[in-house]
C-alpha cells in the first residue's frame, strides 16, 4: 500500500475540519433554531392575545355596560311569550274574539304543544345540536324519531296548533286578523280560508292558528280565569216540573 500522500493529507483534513463544523451546526444549532422559531412564534401567539386583552380592558366598562342592556332587552322579548301553552288560555283567547268582533267558532281542535327550537342549541335538525355542550350543561340532542329534546338548563321554545271554523261579518274577519297581529298574546294565524254563505248571509271558513312559549329557568304562568257557565246538572231541564203530554182534549201530568 502506497503511502499518502501531502496532497492527500490535507484533503482528508480539510474534509475532517468540515465535518466538525458542520456537524454540530446540523444536528445541534439547527435543532436549536427551530426551537427558537416556534418560541418566537407562541410568544408572537401570546402578545397578539396579550394586546386583545389590553384593549378589552381598557373597554371595559362599555362591555359591562353593552351587557347589562343586552341582557334587558333579552328580557324583554321572553316576558312577550308564555311559560306554557294552557289550553284553557286558547279558548278564552278565542271567546275574547267572541265576545269583541261577534264572531263564533261552531269547531276548535286543540292542539299539543310541540318544542321546535331550544335557545343556544338550535332548530330541530340543526347541525349545531351536535356539537358538544358546555361542562356543567345538560346535552340537547336529536332523539331517535328525530324530534328535539328539550334540556333542564336553557330554554325551549313550543308551538301548538289550532285549527278552528268560523262563522260572521267580513268587517270582523277583518278586524280579527289585525288583532291577531297587534295583540299582545303570542298568536300567529296560518291559514285562512273564507267562503260566503248565500243561504244564512254570512261568512264562513276555516282558520289555523298558532301560538309560542319559552319554558325555562323561573318562568311560570298563570291560567286563565275561566268564568263561565260550562253546561248543567241536568241534561233534561227543570227535575221539579214533571213532563205533561196533551191527547185530544184532555192533558194529563
Amino acid at each position: 500500500m502506497s503511502a499518502v500522500t501531502k496532497g492527500q493529507r490535507n484533503l482528508l483534513l480539510f474534509l475532517l475540519g468540515v465535518a466538525i463544523i458542520f456537524l454540530p451546526i446540523r444536528f445541534l444549532a439547527m435543532g436549536n433554531f427551530d426551537e427558537k422559531k416556534e418560541i418566537d412564534k407562541e410568544k408572537n401567539e401570546r402578545q397578539t392575545y396579550y394586546n386583545d386583552l389590553k384593549a378589552k380592558d381598557n373597554n371595559r366598562q362599555q362591555y359591562i355596560d353593552d351587557t347589562a342592556f343586552y341582557k334587558e332587552e333579552y328580557e324583554k322579548v321572553l316576558s312577550e311569550f308564555p311559560s306554557e301553552i294552557y289550553q284553557d288560555n286558547t279558548i278564552m283567547y278565542l271567546q275574547g274574539i267572541k265576545d269583541e268582533y261577534k264572531l263564533d267558532f261552531p269547531t276548535v281542535a286543540m292542539g299539543e304543544e310541540t318544542l321546535f327550537y331550544t335557545l343556544g342549541s338550535g332548530a330541530v335538525g340543526d347541525v349545531s345540536l351536535d356539537t358538544p355542550t358546555a361542562e356543567g350543561t345538560e346535552e340537547t340532542t336529536p332523539a331517535e324519531d328525530g324530534e328535539l329534546v328539550a334540556t333542564t338548563d336553557g330554554y325551549n321554545c313550543y308551538s301548538a296548533t289550532f285549527p278552528v271554523t268560523y262563522t260572521g261579518d267580513y268587517d270582523d274577519i277583518k278586524s280579527v286578523i289585525d288583532y291577531i297581529k297587534e295583540g299582545d298574546f303570542r298568536m300567529t294565524l296560518d291559514e285562512i280560508s273564507i267562503a260566503f254563505n248565500d243561504a244564512e248571509g254570512y261568512y264562513e271558513g276555516s282558520l289555523t292558528f298558532t301560538s309560542y312559549a319559552v319554558n325555562g329557568g323561573d318562568r311560570t304562568t298563570d291560567h286563565a280565569d275561566v268564568n263561565v257557565q260550562t253546561g248543567t246538572n241536568n241534561i233534561f231541564g227543570n227535575p221539579t216540573v214533571k213532563p205533561t203530554t196533551t191527547t185530544g182534549d184532555t192533558t194529563t201530568e
